[in-house]
């Protein structure tokens, strides 16, 4: 009977212990505006004979996202670049390209190129645990910085084409955005539980994810994964293997990330046609940041 009793008062006075469980997803509004600055640097290191060479890669942009509705299972969210910033530096030849979008200089054709990237809306289908499901308007953003870099029909067109394509696509941007959205369980947690979910694409990763800690305004979640690299295309060929640590705070209310940092170590073989069959060892160390700089509601 005491016993009863005791276990009885505890649940009374803290029903959280019994059931703790809670419910973990994107929580959006028609006319929520989320803007983000994204940052990434990636250190390629490619190794023959007695040699090496260094390429380092930043890549930095500032990107908008608006809910345009909303219903029971997904989310239809336009997104644009308000910016962004290039620059390629070989450990041999210096820099191979410096470019920023937003302001491009006079007698800059690569800048007024990339700048035709800004502004442009793409549509993103979202489910509530961040699965990417679709985007459309990849096509017509390539589409507008072709126009503009004045290329006629022929060979360089179509390669430059096929560049933008493996960023800039639906697909790409698909499989690229869902690192950042694609976090939240199925079903409800505890904190220290963890669960699992797959990326697809040039980036495959087996995650796992685990809800450390939740306050009233905000989740705290981290995961690591298994991630293989790889790329198929007639000029260069690469499958990297590596792991890959992510750490995030969402929103509690909106379930939208606040901040975000992604770390991927990955090794293996590539090729260059340039180069016949021979596989050249290679690696690659990245960090990839996300940071809320702005929000709000518009009608």
């Amino acid at each position: 009977m005491e016993k009863t009793l005791y276990r009885l008062l505890i649940f009374i006075c803290f029903p959280g212990v019994l059931s703790a469980q809670n419910t973990l997803g994107y929580e959006l509004r028609r006319g929520d505006v989320f803007t983000i600055e994204q940052k990434a640097e990636q250190h390629i290191t490619q190794s023959l004979d007695d040699t090496s060479h260094e390429l380092t890669n930043r890549v930095s942009g500032v990107i908008q996202f608006r809910v345009m509705e909303q219903n029971d299972s997904t989310y239809l969210l336009e997104f644009m670049f308000q910016d962004l910033i290039f620059k390629i530096e070989s450990s041999l030849q210096g820099v191979l390209f410096d470019v920023h979008a937003g302001e491009p200089k006079a007698g800059d054709t690569q800048a007024a190129i990339f700048n035709a990237l800004l502004n442009m809306p793409v549509q993103m289908k979202l489910s509530r645990q961040g699965k990417i499901l679709e985007v459309v308007g990849g096509e017509q953003m390539i589409s507008k910085v072709l126009e503009q870099s004045g290329l006629p029909e022929g060979f360089s067109r179509s390669v430059m084409k096929k560049s933008l394509e493996q960023q800039y696509g639906s697909e790409a941007l698909a499989e690229s955005y869902e690192q950042m959205t694609y976090f939240y369980p199925e079903k409800p947690v505890r904190s220290n539980d963890h669960w699992s979910n797959r990326f697809e694409g040039k980036l495959e990763a087996r995650n796992t994810w685990k809800l450390d800690s939740l306050t009233t305004t905000r989740t705290y979640i981290s995961g690591e994964a298994g991630i293989v690299m790889k790329t198929d295309e007639p000029s260069n060929s690469m499958r990297l293997e590596g792991k890959q640590q992510t750490t995030l705070i969402a929103d509690r209310k909106t379930g939208f990330i606040r901040e975000m940092t992604v770390r991927s170590d990955a090794e293996g073989i590539s090729t260059a046609a340039q180069m016949g069959a021979v596989e050249i060892p290679t690696t690659i160390n990245s960090i990839v940041t996300y940071r809320l700089i702005a929000q709000k509601h518009v009608q």
